[in-house]
C-alpha cells in the first residue's frame, strides 16, 4: 500500500464483483480499483455510472468471457473501492478520462472496445472521439453525445431537474431524508431511483463515510451553471451503438437517438423495452446480446 493512504472503507460485499482479479491503479495520488478476467485476445472496457460501481455489469461479464473478450470493469473515483477524496474539482469529466486511460495503459490494452453509461458515458464519448486508433467500438447506454444533449428538446431539461436539485448544500441531508409520504431513511434516495431492487446495496454501499459527498461531487463537478467548465467533444469516427431503455425517465429518446448525427463511422440505434436507466440490471441478457452484436461485428480480423 503507498505510503500516505489510510485503509479504504470497503463496500458491501454485495456490490462487489466476485471471481475477477483485482488490481489497483494509482493517477495523481488516488487509488482506483478495477476487476479484470478473461485471457482473450481482446479487451472490452465497462464503464459504470451513478450510482453504481463496477458491479452494475455483473450481468454481462459471464457472456462477454464465453464471447473470449478480456473484461476490464473499473470503479470510477468515488465508487466502489475506489478513492473517495472529498474535493469536488477531482470529479471532473476530463479527469474521468484520464484515468480510464491510465487504466486501459497500465493494463497494457492498446486497443479495446468500450461501453459507456451514465457518468460513464459523460467520459467515454469523448475517448471514442479523441482516439479512434484505440477504440475499436463504443457503446452507449443511455446517455448520447454532448452535442445531441446540448440541443435536446425541452423534454431532457426537464428529465434532468433532479441535477440542480443535487448541488445545493442540503443535498446529502435530502437523499437520506423521509420522502413526503413515505417513512424511513433512504426513502428520498429511494425515490429518486424509482424504488429500484437494487437500492438496498447502493444505500449500503452509500452509508460509507464520504460515499455520499463523492456521489454528488460528479454533478457538482460538471454541471454547475457557472462554474463547470466542459470542453466539447469532436465528432466520432469509431463504429458506435447507441442503446436507449424505454424505461428511462433521466435520459431522453431524442438526445441519443439523434447521437448519429455527431458520428462519422457506423452508427446504430436501438431501443430496449422492458428497461428502466439500469438497463444492465433490468434486462442483462438481452443488453449482453446488444453489445455483442456490435462488438462482434468490429473484432480484429
Amino acid at each position: 500500500m503507498a505510503q500516505g493512504h489510510s485503509s479504504p472503507v470497503l463496500h458491501p460485499a454485495v456490490h462487489r464483483l466476485t471471481g475477477m482479479d483485482r488490481h489497483t491503479v494509482t493517477v495523481d495520488g488516488h487509488r482506483l480499483n478495477v476487476f479484470t478476467a478473461g485471457t482473450g485476445p481482446e479487451t472490452i472496457v465497462l464503464v459504470p455510472g451513478i450510482p453504481d460501481s463496477s458491479a452494475v455489469y455483473r450481468g454481462q461479464i459471464p457472456g462477454l468471457l464465453e464471447a473470449g473478450y478480456r473484461v476490464v470493469a473499473p470503479d470510477l473515483l468515488g465508487q466502489g473501492d475506489s478513492d473517495l477524496p472529498a474535493e469536488a474539482a477531482n470529479y471532473t469529466i476530463a479527469k474521468d478520462q484520464e484515468r480510464l486511460w491510465a487504466i486501459v495503459d497500465e493494463l497494457g490494452a492498446e486497443t479495446f472496445h468500450l461501453v459507456g453509461h451514465d457518468r460513464g458515458a459523460a467520459s467515454t464519448w469523448a475517448m471514442a472521439a479523441h482516439r479512434p486508433d484505440r477504440v475499436r467500438s463504443y457503446v452507449a447506454l443511455s446517455i448520447g453525445h454532448p452535442g445531441a444533449r446540448r440541443y435536446a428538446a425541452y423534454e431532457q431539461k426537464q428529465l434532468s431537474w433532479y441535477m440542480l436539485r443535487l448541488l445545493f448544500s442540503d443535498a446529502e441531508d435530502w437523499l437520506r431524508s423521509e420522502a413526503e409520504g413515505e417513512g424511513g431513511p433512504w426513502s428520498t434516495f429511494r425515490w429518486w431511483v424509482g424504488n429500484h431492487p437494487e437500492a438496498d446495496a447502493w444505500i449500503a454501499d452509500l452509508e460509507r463515510p464520504g460515499a455520499v459527498r463523492a456521489m454528488l461531487n460528479f454533478y457538482r463537478a460538471n454541471v454547475h451553471p457557472v462554474h463547470a467548465k466542459i470542453s466539447p467533444v469532436p465528432r466520432v469516427q469509431v463504429p458506435t451503438l447507441g442503446i436507449w431503455p424505454e424505461g428511462d425517465v433521466y435520459s431522453s429518446l431524442e438526445q441519443i437517438a439523434r447521437s448519429g448525427e455527431w458520428v462519422d463511422g457506423p452508427w446504430r440505434f436501438e431501443r430496449l423495452r422492458g428497461a428502466g436507466h439500469f438497463l444492465q440490471l433490468d434486462r442483462p441478457a438481452a443488453l449482453t446480446r446488444l453489445i455483442l452484436s456490435h462488438t462482434e461485428a468490429y473484432r480484429a480480423e
